[in-house]
């Protein structure tokens, strides 16, 4: 058996990720609550983990030339970057970000003229939500601390409460990675497109900043980022606007042709580059898909279908989608999970004596008794048990799909925005007769659901892969990951707080409360008008399984079959609206350049996309530090 490959989670790289992370979180919720962007979490190559990857080599170079023994190896720098991107991501605009808008909100904001503390504010735990209005005023005013008795006191039930239910959600899902890495990595090899550019920031002797190509990518990206952030000061200058600009619906601006809807064109840097690492049949995918959908919006309302509410119930289709792709996955994986429970079960099996991140006896305990514990503490919460189990299984089943639609496809965003457990239970069953504690709960849980541009389950596996590839000891990337969640959480809640409180989340906060109003004004109508189960909706998810399942089996029929199932169930989520036009160009720029020069021409112009990545990156975090050192408004390099 070969010696287990070296660790590079070490001391002195973990501690500097620790460090890292809580001014990460600080600088986070500055740019994406207190400022108006740029929206690095909403990105899947988180923006401010790169520009942090960038900084660590460039002092990493500076060192070694001064005192070689004290540099850190690339696999050090790997695993700073990986344990700050997980924490970036709880960070992030769909996860903590929206828990802290939530929890205090009810309490807060209830009154006799909407009733919500008969409604549904009784059901919500003590020791899941803030109740304490005095203790709230300041969080939400402003001109206050968060280091006083009484305000630490309302917040550290439920901060620890849900810290708690976060780590055991990210152990499942850490869980989860362990069993499907070494068929994703080793058996189908799949691309990991988000990994390229870590990879390369550290590759020995800095082949990337030495190669012409990046550098030609490079500087026009960081100079359209320059001269845009200078008109924002100095308005008398030109700009280059590559963000959204509505040229389609201005055109089409009669019936049934004005049902196409927003459809802005953008020519973001960043997203073309991030396009050109993606399998061209998945980027052909993507845009010929966006435009399918606006090809059923305009026929709904050519036939007068969009009478109907919401017709023709996009997000119910791509929810059929994604639970056809996990199916779909499950099964395809048989006989490799088959075998995963044999070496768990200690029997005879192909994995067996594989230096595997976690053994499989452990990964499958963990996702078990870590589903029961969640299930467990919601029906502590008063959530019914089956509703509970229903929720956490559909939530992982989407997770799931998330993590191999970045493993194999690697999208700039994959935000799915009202696909989600708590929007399509209600759709399917109704809410006639429903709880008013289970619909609490449901609301409750919204915060790690309203969409999933900053999942951590793919940063997990990346965090896996890179390990992979760098040669160190995957085992110990776990725990350091775990580490990671744990100290990512608490220090996401502490930034939230500590601006909170500082500058008032309802007063400079330019969206520090929007989410709450949106998620417990839902639950006020569900329970105020419950309504019945709605078949057209439910008959939307069956299409889109259907659809979703036809795809599947046409692409292993024939191989030359260009239309990937994951390409038309991300083009129907809303951030497609910015990336069509980018997802085009890299499939032209990709198309060409693999046709007319093959592997070879490809691998030598990689660098001029990877430098229209960093480029944008690396200006738009500039301007991001300006902004905040100065306290004034500068360029967003990505609104989503």
């Amino acid at each position: 058996m070969n010696a287990p490959p070296k660790s590079a989670v070490t001391l002195r790289s973990v501690g500097l990720a620790l460090l890292l992370i809580p001014l990460n979180c600080y600088w986070i919720v500055q740019m994406e609550r207190v400022r108006k962007g740029p929206y690095v979490t909403s990105i899947s190559l988180f923006a401010n983990a790169v520009f942090v990857m960038v900084v660590l080599v460039l002092l990493n170079a500076w060192v070694a030339r001064r005192r070689p023994q004290r540099a850190f190896t690339p696999g050090e720098l790997l695993v700073t970057y990986s344990m700050v991107a997980l924490a970036s991501g709880l960070c992030g605009m769909d996860f903590v970000q929206v828990l802290m808008q939530t929890i205090g909100h009810a309490a807060f904001y209830a009154a006799p003229e909407n009733g919500w503390a008969d409604l549904f504010l009784k059901h919500l735990p003590d020791w899941l939500v803030v109740k304490d209005v005095d203790a709230l005023k300041g969080y939400y005013g402003g001109y206050s601390s968060l280091y006083r008795a009484e305000h630490l006191r309302a917040w550290a039930i439920p901060a620890l409460a849900w810290t708690g239910f976060a780590a055991v959600l990210l152990w499942i899902m850490m869980c989860i990675n362990v069993i499907v890495r070494q068929q994703w990595m080793a058996r189908e090899r799949l691309t990991f497109p988000i990994v390229v550019l870590p990879l390369e920031l550290v590759a020995p002797g800095a082949p990337l900043f030495r190669n012409r190509l990046m550098w030609f990518g490079f500087i026009p990206a960081f100079a359209i980022g320059l001269l845009n952030g200078l008109a924002l000061l100095y308005p008398s200058l030109p700009t280059i606007n590559v963000g959204q600009q509505d040229f389609v619906q201005r055109v089409f601006q009669t019936k049934p042709w004005n049902a196409i809807g927003w459809t802005p064109v953008t020519f973001y840097p960043f997203c073309i580059g991030l396009g050109f690492l993606l399998p061209v049949d998945l980027l052909f995918s993507c845009w010929i898909f966006y435009w399918y959908w606006k090809l059923q919006r305009i026929i709904s309302n050519a036939m007068a279908w969009d009478a109907t509410p919401n017709f023709p119930f996009i997000d119910h289709q791509v929810f059929g989608a994604l639970l056809g792709i996990a199916a779909a996955l499950l099964w395809t994986s048989r006989g490799y999970l088959r075998q995963v429970w044999r070496a768990a079960a200690g029997k005879p099996s192909e994995l067996s004596g594989l230096q595997e991140a976690m053994p499989y006896r452990w990964a499958l305990w963990g996702v078990g008794v870590g589903v029961v514990a969640l299930v467990a503490c919601c029906r502590v919460a008063g959530m019914s048990w089956g509703l509970a189990l229903a929720f956490i299984l559909i939530y992982l089943a989407i997770s799931f799909v998330i993590t191999r639609i970045r493993a194999e496809l690697g999208p700039p965003v994959h935000d799915f925005h009202g696909v989600s457990p708590d929007v399509m239970i209600p759709a399917a069953l109704g809410t006639v007769g429903a709880r008013p504690q289970d619909l609490s709960m449901i609301s409750l849980l919204w915060w790690f659901n309203r969409a999933y541009r900053s999942h951590p389950m793919p940063v997990q596996m990346e965090g896996l892969k890179m390990a992979q590839v760098a040669g160190f000891n995957a085992r110990r990337m776990v725990w350091a990951l775990v580490l990671a969640g744990v100290v990512g959480m608490l220090a996401s809640i502490w930034a939230f707080l500590h601006l909170g409180y500082e500058l008032g989340t309802a007063a400079k906060f330019w969206s520090g409360y929007g989410y709450g109003g949106q998620i417990w004004g839902r639950l006020q109508s569900q329970i105020s008008g419950p309504v019945p189960p709605r078949p057209l909706e439910r008959w939307a998810m069956l299409y889109g399984l259907v659809v979703c399942g036809a795809l599947s089996a046409l692409r292993v029929r024939f191989l030359w079959w260009p239309f990937h199932p994951i390409g038309y169930a991300i083009s129907g989520s809303w951030s497609m609206n910015l990336l069509w036009m980018p997802m085009f160009l890299a499939w032209i720029a990709k198309g060409s350049v693999l046709k007319w020069g093959g592997l070879k021409l490809y691998r030598t112009v990689l660098p001029f996309f990877l430098g229209l990545i960093l480029g944008d990156i690396v200006m738009g975090c500039l301007w991001s530090l300006i902004g905040i050192l100065l306290g004034v408004e500068t360029y967003s390099f990505w609104g989503a």
